[in-house]
């Protein structure tokens, strides 16, 4: 069975919906749910492989607020709750893990790109900002053309040796499109 067949798409959802903020200011797209099924950006009690999680968290309150991330992790919650409150969100482009090839996924997003244009309104942020090339490949004009505040800056997944530049594009994102 493919890890699409046994998402337990619920569980993700009230995951993410316990730290939806009230008002979102900057919503962050990623590509989908890790393949590992106890993994997951708003999941509590990740002990590994969560360098999404560790990285937008150092990049959005600065890593001189980090220590060591084993320890970080401990406080996993307070860094969601910190993340709430601040008015961030993030999202995925599709809701279930994609164990394909980079064409693929970006036709799957493609595939799936007006249900999220409808989220994204629904959501209502004040920018957006794309996490990784095939979401940004797959959905920068689409959102543009929908007239939505996206970040003309391509960050790249924090992750597989492109931490440092995620870091250094950050900022370039995050004042892309402040309104």
């Amino acid at each position: 069975m493919s890890d699409e067949g046994r998402f337990p798409r619920e569980r993700y959802e009230r995951a993410a919906a316990k730290y939806r903020p009230q008002k979102t200011r900057v919503l962050f797209v990623a590509e989908a749910p890790p393949s590992s099924l106890d993994r997951y950006f708003y999941f509590e009690d990740v002990k590994r492989q969560d360098s999404l999680w560790v990285e937008l968290m150092k990049a959005v309150f600065g890593r001189e607020n980090w220590t060591i991330t084993q320890h970080e992790r401990r406080r996993k919650r307070e860094w969601l709750l910190k993340f709430q409150e601040n008015g961030y969100q993030l999202i995925d482009a599709v809701k279930e893990p994609m164990s394909c090839g980079d064409s693929a996924r970006v036709e799957r997003i493609v595939e799936n790109a007006d249900e999220l244009i409808a989220e994204i309104k629904q959501i209502n942020p004040a920018i957006i900002v794309l996490i990784k090339a095939t979401v940004y490949k797959a959905l920068f004009r689409r959102l543009e053309t929908a007239g939505l505040p996206v970040a003309t800056c391509k960050l790249p997944f924090p992750g597989n040796g492109q931490q440092e530049k995620f870091h250094r594009e950050f900022p370039r994102a995050m004042l892309s499109r402040i309104r």
